[in-house]
């Protein structure tokens, strides 16, 4: 274990910590407590307002429900939403992985986010696909299952694409030497990249909204700067009652949905972006 680096390398770290310090909210699986239609959870039959179309792909077949957050009982707080439910949806067309044509989904014709302002009594489940009526290899969520909410600090993970301009512009500051076509491993050495990684590293699973994305392998991100704010991140995760798969993204990957944050803002969230990644 590398329990310091280099005087250089504590120093650059230290100053991605201070400017990059940040709350989000970690998303925890909690398998003791039994998932309401009305609750935050993954899996099962999704919350659904009688009378609103639900979600279909470009086939014209309903799509799969990932993940739900009741936003009042998650306490989320602005820039997301405060009321009402947000929902991740998928296709799960044969001819897509987890609804993406690759490992991301340009035209967005195979997920969707879904905002409900409200939450009501007034819901009529609809007969809708889950992850125990679809082929498994189509859907990463294996079991429905409770989700709790809590706030946590974070900083920027060693995967997100902000960190090598950032580390760099960091370099100037110390040496007055600018770099422009180096990545931050490039520069360091083998006992202080690890000494980074370890330090920017987040536990694994990570479930969260907000924060810094921490991808399986590299950003996934197509344009970091448009859709420059993490809105969900599901990773794969074991059970721990009988250590079978909750969550499985290909070989333990995870998914992402990224929203600019005027869009967050402006509650708009038909511009999202969605990716995947694994081992």
């Amino acid at each position: 274990m590398i329990e310091r680096g280099s005087d250089r390398v504590m120093h650059i770290v230290e100053a991605i910590t201070e400017r990059t310090a940040a709350e989000h909210y970690r998303l925890v699986l909690n398998e003791e407590r039994k998932p309401v239609i009305t609750g935050s959870k993954i899996g099962g039959i999704p919350y659904w307002p009688a009378g609103k179309d639900f979600p279909v792909d470009e086939q014209g077949k309903k799509m799969l429900m990932l993940l739900q957050i009741n936003c009042a009982e998650a306490g989320l707080k602005a820039p997301l939403p405060e009321q009402g439910m947000l929902q991740w949806f998928i296709s799960t067309d044969p001819e897509r992985m987890y609804g993406c044509r690759g490992n991301y989904d340009d035209d967005r014709s195979g997920f969707r986010v879904i905002y409900h302002e409200t939450v009501g009594v007034n819901v009529a489940p609809p007969d809708v696909p889950t992850h125990l009526t679809v082929d498994d290899e189509h859907s990463p969520v294996k079991r429905e299952v409770a989700i709790d909410v809590v706030t946590e600090p974070t900083v920027m993970s060693v995967s997100d694409g902000h960190l090598n301009h950032l580390f760099f512009d960091i370099v100037k500051e110390i040496t007055g030497v600018e770099h422009t076509s180096m990545m931050w491993y490039e520069y360091l050495d083998n006992e202080d990249c690890l000494y980074l990684e370890k330090t920017l590293g987040m536990k694994r699973p990570c479930h969260q909204m907000l924060g810094y994305p921490v991808f399986t392998q590299e950003e996934a991100r197509r344009d970091i700067d448009t859709h420059d704010t993490l809105l969900l991140q599901l990773d794969s995760q074991f059970s721990a009652i009988d250590n079978k798969p909750l969550v499985m993204w290909g070989d333990m990957g995870s998914g992402f949905v990224f929203i600019n944050h005027d869009d967050l803002a402006a509650r708009d969230f038909s511009h999202t972006y969605y990716c995947w990644d694994c081992g």
